[in-house]
C-alpha cells in the first residue's frame, strides 16, 4: 500500500513541472540557509567538549568596581590550591592567541599563532593528550616545550621532534619533551605551542596582573558557591592581610572573584562579546525562511487543489477514505521535501567553500558528528513534511463527493481565511528581513564614518621585538625618517585596531582616592603621528619630566573621571609605586582603540617604561606621505634587514586593521542579505505560482468582465487588491518586530545610530512594491489576453 502511494507521488510529480519546481526549489533553498546555519550552531556548541575532565575547570577573573579583569595576579593560582580543599589542581598561563610569533628551529623560521607560556601545572588542569613524551613529567624541566603535531609536521617533517631546540623570538630557547595531539573539536584557547615560563620566578608577585588563571576540581559544585567560597577564601585571607586590599575594599573599590566553565567561555561566559547571540538570532532567522519555505509549499499545494478536486471525488466514490486520502497526499508532500533536501545538501556542500572564504567562517560538512547531524535533519525533515503537508492533505480530503463532481470547488471562506493568514505570514518574514537589512546597514554606515578620534590613514603598523622597541627606538626612528616618505614614527604599548590591544586599567592615586584608568606608554610623536587633536595643555616634548615619566597626557574620558574643571598641573601617580608620581600636562581628545561596542576607557599617557609599572607589547607607527606609499614602504622593508636581520617585516596599515574589528558584522550583513535574497525569491515564486492559479482558474470572470468593458486596470485591481491588502498587512506586522530586534542588536554598541521612522516605513513600501510587481506582471498579461479566446475555451 505504501509501495503504491509513493508510486502516484512520483506519477504526480510529472504532471505540472513548473509549479512542483517551483515548490521543490523554494524549499530546497530554505532548508539549504537552515542547513548552513545549522552547522554554524554545531560548531559554536562544540567548543571545549572534546573532554569529559573539562566539566570540572574554571577560569578565575576578577571585577573591580566596573572593570572586568581576565589577567589576574601571578601568585593567584598557587594561592587558590593551597586554600581551597575542593581543587584538584590549578594553573597559571599567558597564551598570544591569535598573535603569531616568531619560531626558529634548526634552519628554518616560521611565525605561529598558539603560542602559550605555561607552568608545570597546567597538564593537571587540561586534559590535553600526548602522541609523544609523558604528561606527567613533559613540563617539569624549566625549559621545556610541547609542540602540536602539526607545528612538528611543519618544523621538522617526518624527523622525531623530541629533544630538538625551538627559539622563540631568537630570545627564548626551549628543548622539545612532548608532542601534543590537538583535540577534534575547537577550544576557546588555541594552542599550538606550549613553553614552561621562562621567568616565573621574576613575576611571581601579587601586583603582576598579566596571567590568565584556571583551577579544577575534585568534586563538580554550582558556579554560584564556587564563587561564593573563593571570593570568601581570598577576602579572609588576601584581603584583611594586606592594609592597602583592606583599604581599598572599605572605600568600595574591592576586588571580587568570579569563574567561568571552561566549557561556556567561548559562548555563555558572564562577560566579554560571545559568538553565540548572533548564531542564535541567524538560526532563528533561518528556521523563518523554513517555515517560509514550508509555508510557500502549502499554499501553492492547495492553489493546485482546485485542479484535482474530481480526482478526490471519484476516488471516495471508488472507496477511499479519508485517511487513505490524507496518506496519499502526505507521501507526495514527503517525496518532494525528500528531493528538496537532497538538494539542499548538494547546495550545501558545494556552496560552503565559498561562503567559508566570503564570510570567514571553519564550517565543514564532513567533520560533524555524523549520527548527530543526521538526526537533526531528519527531524527538520519530519516537522517540515508535516508543516508542509498537514492542511493541504486534510483540505483535500475533505471535498465533498457530490459537489465536487457537479462541477463547485468552491470550499468556503473558512479555508481562503487559513490561506490568508499563511500569505500574511511568509511576507511577514520577508519584511522583517528588509527591515534588519536596513538597520544593519546605518549601523555600519554610521560605525565606518563615526571620529575614531584620530587619523589612520596612511599609518603603517610594524611589528618589532621588545629590544627595538625600547633601547633600540631611537636609532631605528632615525633610520626610518631617514626614508623618503616617512614623516613620522612612534611607538605605542596600545595600538588602535588590533584585536588584541591591552585593555586593563589600573589603579592611580589622585588625591587620596583611587581612579582605575587605562596606562598606554608612548613615545613622543605618538600624538602627531595620528593626528590626535589636542583639547587643552600641550603635547609631549623632548624635556626631562615629559621623558622620564614625570609628566602624563590623558583624555578626555579621564579628564571627566578626575572631576576638576581644569586638570592640567594636577598631580597623579601609579597606585603602590612611590616613584610613579606623574603631572599632567595635556589632555588629548578619545580615542576609539577597540572599535564601537565598549566605551572609551580613560586613559594615562605617558613616555617610556622608566618608572613603576613595566609595559610591554605594542608596535612602531610610521605615518606615510599619500604620493610616495608603495616606494617608502619598499624602502623600509629593505631597511629593516638592518635593523632586526633575524626577524622578517610584519606590517599592516592601521586603517585595514581598524576595519577588521567590524568583520562579525560585515560578515552578519551578507548573511542577512543573503537570508533576505532568499525569504524575497521565496515569497516572489510563491504568490507568482498563486497568482498564475487564482487567474487560471477566474479566466472566464475575466473574459466576461472585459466583453463588459473592464479595463487592464480595474481587472489588475480586482486580482491584485485582495494579495495586495495582505502584503500590507504583513508589512504593518513586520515594522514594530523589526524596530524590536533591531533595538535589542543595538544594545551591544556603546555607539549607536538613531534609525528614522522612514527607514522601517521604506522596508514596508519595498515590501508593498515586490509583491506589485509579482501581481501585475500575471494579471496585466492575462488581462490583454483576447477575451473572445478565453471564452471559447471554456
Amino acid at each position: 500500500m505504501i509501495t503504491n502511494y509513493f508510486k502516484i507521488a512520483w506519477r504526480n510529480l510529472g504532471r505540472g513541472k513548473t509549479y512542483n519546481a517551483i515548490n521543490i526549489l523554494g524549499l530546497a533553498a530554505g532548508m539549504a540557509s537552515f542547513i548552513i546555519v545549522l552547522l554554524a550552531l554545531n560548531y559554536e556548541l562544540s567548543y571545549d567538549q572534546w573532554d569529559p575532565e573539562l566539566q570540572k575547570v574554571h577560569k578565575v577573573s576578577m571585577r573591580v568596581q566596573d572593570d572586568i579583569m581576565e589577567a589576574t595576579p601571578a601568585p593567584l593560582a598557587s594561592f587558590l590550591a593551597e586554600k581551597y580543599p575542593n581543587l584538584e589542581a590549578a594553573t597559571y598561563l599567558q597564551g598570544t592567541g591569535e598573535y603569531e610569533v616568531l619560531i626558529s628551529a634548526q634552519d628554518k623560521s616560521i611565525y605561529q599563532n598558539g603560542f602559550t607560556s605555561v607552568d608545570s601545572l597546567f597538564f593537571q588542569v587540561f586534559p590535553y593528550k600526548l602522541s609523544q613524551g609523558d604528561r606527567a613529567t613533559a613540563l617539569n624541566a624549566p625549559n621545556a616545550m610541547i609542540i602540536s603535531e602539526e607545528l612538528a609536521k611543519m618544523l621538522f617533517g617526518d624527523n622525531n621532534p623530541m629533544g630538538e631546540t625551538v627559539k622563540v623570538f631568537n630570545a627564548m630557547e626551549g628543548v622539545i619533551t612532548g608532542v601534543m595531539q590537538l583535540p577534534e573539536t575547537p577550544s576557546h584557547r588555541k594552542i599550538q605551542l606550549l613553553m614552561r615560563d621562562p621567568y616565573e620566578k621574576q613575576n611571581f608577585f601579587w601586583n603582576n596582573f598579566s596571567y590568565e588563571t584556571y583551577i579544577k576540581l575534585k568534586e563538580p559544585i554550582a558556579e554560584a558557591d564556587l564563587e561564593k567560597d573563593l571570593n570568601r577564601i581570598y577576602f579572609e585571607e588576601r584581603i584583611q592581610n594586606d592594609e592597602e586590599l583592606k583599604e581599598a575594599s572599605a572605600t568600595g573599590n574591592r576586588t571580587l572573584l568570579f569563574t567561568d566553565a571552561v566549557s561556556n567561555i567561548q559562548n555563555f561566559s558572564k562577560y566579554g562579546n560571545s559568538n553565540i547571540k548572533t548564531i542564535s538570532i541567524l538560526f532563528i532567522l533561518a528556521t523563518l525562511l523554513l517555515l517560509t519555505g514550508a509555508i510557500n509549499f502549502s499554499n501553492l499545494t492547495v492553489a493546485k487543489s482546485i485542479g484535482r478536486a474530481k480526482e478526490v471525488g471519484i476516488r471516495k466514490v471508488l472507496g477511499s477514505g479519508r485517511r487513505k486520502l490524507i496518506f496519499q497526499f502526505m507521501s507526495e508532500t514527503a517525496l518532494q521535501c525528500s528531493i528538496s533536501l537532497i538538494i539542499a545538501l548538494l547546495i550545501v556542500v558545494v556552496s560552503l567553500p565559498v561562503i567559508n572564504t566570503s564570510l570567514n567562517l571553519q564550517l565543514n560538512f564532513w567533520e560533524q558528528s555524523t549520527w548527530k547531524l543526521l538526526g537533526q535533519l531528519g527531524i527538520c525533515l519530519l516537522v517540515i513534511i508535516l508543516l508542509s503537508g498537514l492542511y493541504p492533505s486534510f483540505y483535500l480530503s475533505r471535498f465533498n463527493t457530490i459537489r465536487v463532481l457537479k462541477g463547485n470547488f468552491s470550499s468556503g471562506k473558512k479555508s481562503l481565511g487559513f490561506r490568508n493568514v499563511l500569505v500574511v505570514f511568509q511576507f511577514m518574514v520577508t519584511a522583517f528581513f528588509i527591515v534588519t537589512i536596513l538597520g544593519v546597514n546605518r549601523q555600519l554606515d554610521y560605525l565606518q564614518n563615526s571620529d575614531k578620534g584620530f587619523t589612520d590613514g596612511q599609518v603603517l603598523r610594524i611589528e618589532t621585538t621588545q629590544a627595538t622597541r625600547e633601547q633600540g627606538f631611537e636609532q631605528t626612528r632615525n633610520t626610518l625618517l631617514s626614508i623618503p616618505g616617512v614623516s613620522s614614527v612612534a611607538k605605542t604599548t596600545t595600538v588602535p585596531g588590533d584585536k588584541i590591544a591591552d585593555s586593563s586599567t589600573y589603579n592611580f592615586d589622585y588625591k587620596g582616592e583611587q581612579l582605575r584608568m587605562g596606562s598606554v606608554k608612548v613615545s613622543t610623536d605618538y600624538f602627531k603621528t595620528l593626528e590626535v587633536p589636542l583639547i587643552t595643555g600641550r603635547y609631549f616634548n623632548e624635556s626631562y619630566a615629559d621623558q622620564n615619566t614625570r609628566s602624563a597626557i590623558i583624555n578626555e574620558t579621564a579628564a571627566r573621571k578626575l572631576l576638576v574643571e581644569d586638570p592640567i598641573g594636577e598631580i597623579i601617580s601609579f597606585g603602590g609605586c612611590d616613584e610613579g608620581t606623574v603631572k599632567i600636562v595635556g589632555v588629548v581628545k578619545d580615542i576609539n582603540v577597540h572599535g564601537f561596542e565598549s566605551a572609551i576607557k580613560p586613559a594615562v599617557y605617558t613616555i617610556e617604561n622608566k618608572a613603576c609599572m613595566y609595559q610591554s607589547n605594542g608596535a612602531f607607527l610610521v605615518k606615510l606621505k599619500s604620493d610616495q606609499i608603495q616606494a617608502s614602504v619598499a624602502a623600509i622593508e629593505q631597511q629593516w634587514k638592518s635593523i632586526e636581520p633575524n626577524f622578517p617585516i610584519r606590517y599592516s596599515f592601521l586603517d585595514a586593521n581598524f576595519q577588521q574589528l567590524f568583520s562579525s558584522y560585515f560578515r552578519l550583513q551578507k548573511i542577512l542579505t543573503f537570508f533576505g535574497s532568499i525569504a524575497i525569491l521565496i515569497s516572489v515564486m510563491g504568490l507568482f505560482a498563486l497568482t498564475a492559479f487564482m487567474i487560471k482558474h477566474r479566466n472566464k470572470e475575466i473574459g466576461i468582465r472585459k466583453v463588459l468593458g473592464a479595463n487592464i486596470r480595474n481587472i489588475t485591481a480586482l486580482v491584485g487588491r485582495d494579495f495586495l491588502l495582505l502584503v500590507f498587512i504583513a508589512s504593518l506586522i513586520a515594522i514594530p518586530l523589526g524596530w524590536w530586534a533591531m533595538d535589542i542588536w543595538l544594545q551591544d554598541f556603546a555607539y549607536q545610530t538613531t534609525i528614522e521612522w522612514w527607514v522601517y516605513v521604506s522596508a514596508g513600501m519595498v515590501v508593498v512594491l515586490i509583491a506589485l510587481a509579482t501581481v501585475s506582471f500575471q494579471t496585466i498579461k492575462a488581462a490583454t489576453a483576447n477575451p473572445v479566446d478565453i471564452l471559447r475555451t471554456e
